[in-house]
């Protein structure tokens, strides 16, 4: 009786120091996945500058960069569409889809419909700052299957969610390659812990935010805009009201890209440069500042009544720096270019501006420049200061270049080394800035 009472009573022990054990071991893991969580899986930093980073940042060679030349081209060879004709300097979104995808199909829909809504903001006078005028071009790939499936997608955006003003459906093929020419870039950052080197490809559901001047101002990798991610600890935001926000910004010229100019580019310098013959290293001899100027030929308020005006006012009156001025390589612009060298030459004589036209946009797109920005250099080609949508009329900015042409950036004096987004002398060279477009993301 005694050793059953003894079996009994050790039994009763065992369970005890069990239960007493598991709940330890619950503990302990409930602790550690707090602290884990916390601490290293959703890690909560600020919002940085305007544009929702880092958490809606995604990283792409040609970001700020212009968009390539995109053309559509029919098996006999003839041109039948082109971006830059059907864009129209306004701003867009770029989407690549497959249309038997279902979720393609319903991507393209909501976002003509979204642009539908933005634009009839512009009529609620409570919201009317908050109205953008954009398009949708969508880039159906080139496969069979998604080719067989173009009209289907074609009535669905048509007759279900009715978009058809909003929406361009454009149907890649071999002769064009246009997805292959988006999307094939290297990314150093690829690997589930952003430490290897890969090629990337086009993928369906890829989504370029475009600016009215062709540059990509956000890349996002999977844009079903209905899907939301966290920005913060207790909050989210949809990508549609991400998308929102950017172009909200752009209608007043602001993107992205002035923050990354600041952040990535000022105090280093871009890879040297030539545009119709000429060196800019030897326009920058013979002064300690050199100010480079981005215009568009075709519209008066950067030429006659504008910027290139107020700079030829200012450079016969200050003519200590260097003055350069970048003509944007649109299809337009590049049409007006001899007409403003020609009013540059009447009523400019005495000034020391020179123009240059551009060539693809490889020089913007190495500052990451809109028409309308200001780069302030040494004579080395130090990049001193960026000034966006400058008024060359402003006493305080003109005050500002004096100060640079004195004293120079003693911000800069803390840069001994280059940063990792510069190429030649001033870092490792990741990619060249200066190069056209995608040409060297193989």
């Amino acid at each position: 009786k005694s050793s059953g009472i003894n079996a009994e009573y050790g039994d009763t022990h065992f369970a005890d120091m069990l239960f007493v054990l598991v709940c330890s071991v619950l503990l302990l893991l409930g602790t550690a996945q707090e602290t884990f969580t916390t601490e290293y899986v959703t890690p909560t930093p600020e919002i940085f500058g305007n544009h929702h980073r880092p958490y809606f940042f995604n990283y792409h060679p040609n970001l700020c960069g212009r968009v390539p030349d995109l053309r559509q081209i029919n098996p006999n060879g003839v041109e039948t569409w082109d971006y830059e004709s059907a864009t129209n300097g306004q701003a867009n979104i770029l989407y690549l889809s497959e249309a038997h995808c279902g979720t393609c199909q319903s991507v393209a829909g909501i976002s003509g419909m979204l642009a539908r809504r933005w634009k009839s903001l512009a009529s609620d006078s409570r919201r009317e700052d908050l109205s953008v005028d954009v398009q949708v071009v969508t880039l159906n790939r080139g496969t069979p299957k998604s080719r067989n499936k173009l009209q289907m997608m074609t009535r669905r955006i048509e007759k279900y969610y009715k978009v058809k003003d909003f929406v361009q459906i454009v149907q890649d093929n071999a002769f064009s390659e246009m997805w292959d020419i988006l999307g094939s870039f290297v990314d150093p950052y690829g690997g589930r812990f952003g430490n290897e080197t890969m090629v990337v490809r086009s993928k369906k559901n890829d989504m370029y935010l475009v600016d009215r001047w062709g540059r990509v101002i956000r890349f996002i990798r999977e844009g079903v805009i209905g899907r939301s991610r966290t920005s913060s600890a207790t909050t989210s935001l949809h990508w549609r009201d991400v998308i929102h926000h950017d172009f909200v910004l752009e209608k007043d010229g602001e993107t992205v890209c002035d923050e990354l100019q600041a952040e990535q580019l000022q105090c280093f310098k871009v890879d040297e440069w030539s545009l119709n013959g000429v060196a800019f290293r030897n326009l920058r001899t013979g002064s300690a500042l050199t100010i480079l100027v981005f215009i568009r030929a075709d519209m008066t308020e950067y030429t006659t009544e504008g910027t290139l005006r107020d700079l030829i006012d200012l450079s016969i009156r200050w003519n200590a720096p260097n003055y350069v001025v970048v003509v944007d390589s649109a299809t337009r612009s590049a049409a007006s270019f001899a007409t403003v060298d020609l009013y540059r030459q009447t009523i400019g004589s005495s000034s020391n501006v020179r123009l240059l036209l551009d060539e693809g946009n490889k020089v913007a797109a190495s500052y990451y420049a809109a028409p309308g920005d200001l780069v302030a250099m040494d004579d080395k080609g130090k990049i001193l200061q960026f000034f966006n949508r400058v008024d060359l009329t402003d006493a305080s900015l003109v005050a500002e270049l004096e100060r640079l042409h004195l004293m120079g950036n003693p911000d800069c004096d803390i840069y001994v080394t280059g940063g990792p987004w510069q190429t030649g002398e001033q870092g490792s060279a990741m990619y060249s800035t200066a190069t056209p477009f995608f040409m060297n993301f193989t």
